[in-house]
C-alpha cells in the first residue's frame, strides 16, 4: 500500500508542479502586458519592472493553487485510468476512496500552505508590490507610512498628521492629531477624536486646538464642531491606508476590533478576514470536485474532454466565490455567508458525487 500511495503522491505532485508553473507564468505575462502601457508612460526602469513582477508572484501562486489542484485532480486521475492503473489497483482490493486518499490528503496538506503564505508572505510581498508600482514605477512621492497601527502622513505644505482609523467608504479619520509647522518650529496642533468629509471640507468633532508661541508656552481651545483651512482629502489617505491583502489572518482580526470599538462599519473587513480562513479550503474542495468529475467524464467523453471541462467548473467555482465576496462587501450577505458559501454548495456536491461514483 505504501508503494502504491507514494506513487500516486509522486505522479500528482509531479503535475501539480508543473501546472502550477505554468498558471502562474501565464498570469505573470498577462499582468505585465495590463502594465506595459504604465510602465513605458513612466519610463520605469527595468530593475523596477522586474521587482514588481518577481513580488507579485506569490500572490499569483495564491490564486492559481486552487485551479492546479483541480487540473492535477483530474490529469492524474485520467492517466491512472487510461493506463488501467486504477482498474488493477481495485483488482487488489482498493476502493476509489482508498485509492484517491493521497490525492486528498496532499490538497488538505497545500490549503495548509496557502494560508500560511497568506499569513506570512503575501501581507510582505503585497506591500513591496504597492510601494514598488507607486512610487518606483509611477514616480508618486511617499508622504506617508502605516506604523504601529497608525497612520503619519506629510502633507505638501508641511502639515504632519497623525491617524488612527481611516475609514474611505465612510471618509471618516478616528483619532486624529495634526501638528502644523512655521519656520521649522511647532506653531499650530489639532487633536480631534472624529473627523467626517463633507464632499468639500473636513469637520472636526470634539476636540480641542493648541496655539504656541515661540517660546514654547501655549493657550487651548476646546470645540465642539469646527472646519480647518486644510488642502488633504479623503483620497491623500489611501496610499497609506493598509488594505485587507496587506494583512494577514490575525492583523486583520486585531483590525476589526478596533474598527468595532470606534463604533465603525467592520463588515468589509470582516468578509475579508473570513476570506483568509475559506480560500486555502478551496484547495482541498477542488480535489474532491475533481476526482468524481474525472471519473465521470472519463466514462463519457476522454481525457481531453475532462481536462476541458475542468477547467470550466473552476472558473464556474471562481465567479461564484466571488459573487458571494462581492455581495458581503456590499452588506447584502452575512459574511460568513458570503465567503464560505460557495465552499459549503461545492463541499456538499463532492462528497455527493464522490459517494455516489461506482466503487
Amino acid at each position: 500500500m505504501k508503494i502504491i500511495n507514494r506513487y500516486i503522491l509522486t505522479e500528482y505532485l509531479k503535475i501539480f508542479f508543473f501546472t502550477l508553473a505554468a498558471l502562474t507564468l501565464l498570469f505573470t505575462v498577462v499582468d505585465f502586458f495590463e502594465k506595459v502601457e504604465e510602465f513605458v508612460k513612466f519610463k520605469a526602469p527595468i530593475i523596477s519592472i522586474f521587482k514588481y513582477l518577481l513580488f507579485k508572484v506569490p500572490l499569483f501562486i495564491h490564486f492559481m493553487v486552487p485551479m492546479a489542484i483541480l487540473l492535477a485532480t483530474v490529469i492524474c486521475m485520467g492517466i491512472l485510468s487510461r493506463h488501467n492503473e486504477i482498474t488493477a489497483m481495485k483488482s487488489c482490493g482498493m476502493g476509489l476512496h482508498r485509492i484517491t486518499l493521497p490525492i486528498l490528503t496532499t490538497a488538505a496538506v497545500i490549503g495548509f500552505f496557502v494560508f500560511l503564505n497568506s499569513e506570512y508572505i503575501l501581507p510582505l510581498t503585497n506591500r513591496i508590490t504597492n510601494h514598488t508600482f507607486r512610487v518606483d514605477i509611477k514616480k508618486q512621492e511617499e508622504r506617508g507610512i502605516y506604523q504601529k497601527n497608525r497612520m503619519w502622513y506629510r502633507s505638501e505644505n508641511g502639515n504632519i498628521w497623525n491617524i488612527d482609523l481611516f475609514d474611505a467608504q465612510a471618509g471618516t479619520l478616528i483619532g486624529i492629531s495634526i501638528f502644523k509647522f512655521h519656520d521649522g518650529r511647532l506653531k499650530e496642533r489639532i487633536d480631534s477624536g472624529h473627523a467626517k468629509w463633507t464632499g468639500k471640507e473636513w469637520l472636526f468633532s470634539s476636540g480641542w486646538v493648541r496655539n504656541f508661541d515661540e517660546e514654547g508656552s501655549f493657550n487651548s481651545e476646546y470645540f465642539e464642531e469646527r472646519v480647518f483651512p486644510l488642502p488633504e482629502k479623503p483620497a491623500d489617505f489611501m496610499t497609506i491606508s493598509v488594505a485587507p491583502e496587506e494583512m494577514g489572518f490575525q492583523e486583520i482580526r486585531g483590525y476589526i476590533k478596533k474598527i468595532k470599538k470606534e463604533g465603525l462599519d467592520a463588515t468589509r473587513y470582516l468578509v475579508d478576514m473570513h476570506i483568509k480562513l475559506s480560500f486555502p479550503a478551496i484547495a482541498f474542495i477542488m480535489a474532491l470536485i475533481g476526482i468524481p468529475f474525472s471519473i465521470r467524464t472519463g466514462r463519457q467523453g476522454g481525457f481531453t474532454v475532462g481536462v476541458g471541462m475542468s477547467v470550466a467548473i473552476g472558473f464556474v467555482i471562481w465567479f461564484i466565490f466571488s459573487m458571494g465576496v462581492s455581495l458581503g462587501h456590499s452588506g447584502k450577505l452575512p459574511p460568513f455567508i458570503s465567503a464560505w458559501g460557495a465552499n459549503i454548495i461545492f463541499t456538499a456536491g463532492g462528497i455527493y458525487f464522490l459517494t455516489t461514483s461506482r466503487q
